[in-house]
């Protein structure tokens, strides 16, 4: 009588196995460099998001000082309108305070008769 073991062949494995561990490498294989090609195509778009990021920043740092001096440049008109218009104002009045003289004067040459 032959044992349990008499008809296994020693140290060899079953094609079959063997077949079945290869389609598995062969999958791990492609899996593997299907992930590295797309982490290579994500860090490409990662430097260009950076890069466009910076670019970003410098021209909205730019466009915040050319807004900066503009508003001091309003600042600055708005301080000299309101001046003009306080000498506006004074000049009126003196202009009023003269024409109120002038109409004294006329009326009072009218009153003594004078041309």
């Amino acid at each position: 009588m032959v044992g349990f073991g008499a008809n296994r062949r020693g140290g060899r494995l079953p094609s079959l196995v063997f077949v079945a561990l290869l389609v598995v490498i062969a999958v791990l294989a492609f899996n593997c460099w299907n992930a590295s090609s797309r982490q290579a195509l994500l860090q490409e778009e990662v430097a260009e998001l950076q890069s466009q990021a910076k670019r970003t920043e410098v021209a909205r740092g730019r466009l915040e000082k050319r807004n900066s001096d503009l508003m001091g440049k309003v600042d600055s008109h708005k301080r000299q309108l309101e001046q003009k218009e306080a000498d506006y104002s004074h000049l009126s009045s003196q202009l009023q305070a003269r024409d109120g003289q002038v109409k004294k004067c006329e009326d009072s040459k009218v009153k003594r008769g004078l041309p």
